[in-house]
């Protein structure tokens, strides 16, 4: 029976990735209250917060997005482990 899995060990990392880079991105942008909440704080206007940060998020959507994406070919993976085991089994005979 063959097994249909779309998304290989690549594919999984990508998401990965893209999620961690989303997660810096909102790490980025938080913070800049002021103690007492009466008070203007001018560090929430910053290039960080407004600049920096959401592009950072869009990065990681986009890397997500290709990582679901990209179609990785299985049969390449199958010839690198197949020729990788036929070097191993002729090391073996000599």
């Amino acid at each position: 029976m063959k097994k249909n899995i779309y998304f290989t060990k690549k594919n999984y990392i990508m998401v990965v990735a893209g999620l961690l880079i989303s997660v810096i991105g909102y790490v980025l942008m938080a913070g800049g209250n002021p103690e007492n909440p009466a008070e203007y704080s001018d560090e929430i206007f910053n290039f960080r917060r407004l600049t920096l940060a959401p592009f950072v998020v869009m990065s990681g959507y986009v890397v997500v997005l290709l990582g679901i994406i990209k179609v990785y070919r299985k049969e390449d993976e199958e010839v690198i482990e197949n020729s990788t085991e036929a070097v191993k089994a002729e090391r073996r005979k000599k």
